[in-house]
């Protein structure tokens, strides 16, 4: 990314134009090579699920111009997701928490990321932990809790006025939780959108596997501000999971 770039975007403060679909994927073709070569060095976790490498991409490309010192990440599993927050953002603290310590995924992540300095692991109840630990413009990567519980600790977030980007996982479409979105927050995008589908080679070339199958979570942005919700819909909010 050219100085000329990032001069350009930080310029803009208001974060909903950041966060624009069609802006953020303009961005995508300036930063790809950068991305790549960022990642080239972190083995694929062919076969246990998690964050497709396309996927960080989009929260990479999301986030980028606001360079935020804090980056929070509820649900760590093997850490991959963890190591490529780690090096696309290397002067961002990475605040990761997970549920269980006694997860068979969790040594598995604490050896991936043992020597990365600008990582914390946590463990705990991230509807709890994550709004002790927000500051104002930090990012949040949400990968658990799922479904609807994850969009309440989304909208709590957001409802702060401190994040500048919330990004929360698992997001299918014609799931409740999708359809909900799509009714209730107009500036919210999806990463199964055609704009983005281009940059799924970058699950093709780093998958060793014959003939994967890729079943794509789907990310969903939130940009700030949280939206004016009905009554009807505070009680969907609330009551479903």
């Amino acid at each position: 990314m050219s100085a000329a770039d990032s001069g350009h975007w930080s310029q803009v403060t208001d974060h909903s134009d950041l966060l624009r679909k069609s802006v953020v994927a303009e961005r995508a073709a300036v930063l790809l090579p950068e991305y790549e070569r960022i990642i080239a060095n972190i083995p694929p976790e062919a076969g246990f699920g998690g964050i497709w490498e396309s996927e960080m991409f989009l929260f990479y490309i999301a986030v980028k111009p606001f360079a935020p010192k804090q980056i929070l990440e509820s649900g760590r599993a093997r850490g991959k997701s963890t190591l490529i927050l780690a090096r696309c953002f290397p002067e961002s603290r990475v605040i990761s928490v997970e549920y269980e310590q006694e997860s068979e995924n969790a040594p598995a992540a604490e050896a991936k990321l043992k020597n990365e300095s600008n990582v914390d692991l946590l463990y705990g109840d991230s509807r709890e932990i994550l709004p002790q630990r927000l500051q104002t413009d930090d990012a949040v990567l949400i990968d658990g809790p799922k479904d609807f519980r994850a969009l309440r600790l989304a909208v709590d977030l957001l409802r702060t006025g401190k994040p500048c980007a919330v990004f929360v996982h698992d997001f299918p479409a014609n799931s409740p939780q999708r359809e909900f979105v799509e009714r209730n927050f107009p500036n919210a995008f999806f990463g199964d959108d055609r704009v983005f589908a281009r940059f799924q080679t970058l699950d093709t070339e780093r998958d060793p596997r014959p003939n994967p199958q890729r079943r794509y979570g789907v990310f969903v942005c939130l940009p700030p501000p949280a939206p004016k919700l009905s009554w009807l819909a505070r009680l969907q909010l609330r009551f479903s999971d």
